[in-house]
């Protein structure tokens, strides 16, 4: 997803997200659909629609969001901060 189509509609958004007074995170996505979110085990999941660890099975698309936004929590010290009760509060 590197190509420059990818690369303008990060721009696009960041635009669209400042006018808004909002933030955009750039998150490195690599093994985020491999890796168990809630383990941190990395799974060789080929086609699988899934992914199991643990006893707990998710969608492997499910699972590739929460550990990207996992990531910006832990890359972000301000978000920490703010979300750190999503889901538990």
């Amino acid at each position: 997803m590197l190509g420059y189509a990818f690369f303008r509609f990060g721009q696009r958004l960041a635009a669209a997200a400042q006018r808004i007074g909002k933030v955009v995170l750039r998150v490195n996505e690599a093994y985020t659909s491999k890796t168990a979110s809630w383990t941190g085990e990395i799974k060789p999941i080929g086609g699988a629609k899934t992914i199991t660890s643990g006893g707990v099975t998710l969608d492997r698309d499910l699972n590739g969001a929460r550990g990207i936004f996992l990531r910006a929590l832990v890359d972000t010290p301000s978000l920490r901060n703010t979300c750190a009760c999503v889901g538990a509060c």
